[in-house]
């Protein structure tokens, strides 16, 4: 019989339940663990506060606060990702809408702080990334116990 999966925008399941390896950028997008990009790196929503990030990846145990004062460099992210889209955002009004210099800029920078939360932990997700990489050794382990954790649960039925 065929394996068949189902596939979201981050993730793939095959048949019999394993998480399959999601790419990276996927991995950033969705805010997950550099390691296993399994486990949430957020605890709770954008809206009950900007920097609620876990201790550690509550699958694999990943620690997000490697040292003392490591996101700071995260800022310089965010400042790159926040010019880029002043940049992008006044481009595009300056040139494919017309608009006034003066009106770009103040939609833009309206635009910017209703973005900036989302900016913020981007930021903090893509400078873990760049320090912290996938290990699909671990993830290997991982399914191997789910698989056997799926088996006893069956068996208890």
């Amino acid at each position: 019989m065929q394996n068949i999966y189902y596939k979201t925008a981050t993730t793939a399941l095959t048949k019999n339940n394993k998480m399959a390896k999601r790419n990276k950028i996927a991995a950033i997008a969705a805010m997950k663990c550099p390691r296993c990009r399994e486990g949430d790196m957020f605890y709770a929503p954008i809206t009950q506060g900007i920097y609620k990030m876990n201790k550690e990846c509550p699958v694999c145990k990943q620690a997000f606060e490697l040292e003392p004062g490591f996101y700071w460099g995260a800022m310089y992210v965010g400042y790159g990702l926040s010019g880029g889209y002043m940049l992008s955002t006044v481009s595009a009004m300056l040139f494919f809408l017309n608009w006034s210099v003066e009106a770009a800029f103040a939609v833009s920078i309206l635009g910017g702080i209703v973005i900036f939360p989302l900016i913020a932990r981007l930021a903090r997700v893509i400078w873990i990334n760049i320090y912290v990489g996938y290990d699909k050794n671990y993830v290997k382990i991982l399914n191997k116990a789910e698989s056997k954790n799926v088996e006893t649960a069956s068996s208890d039925k």
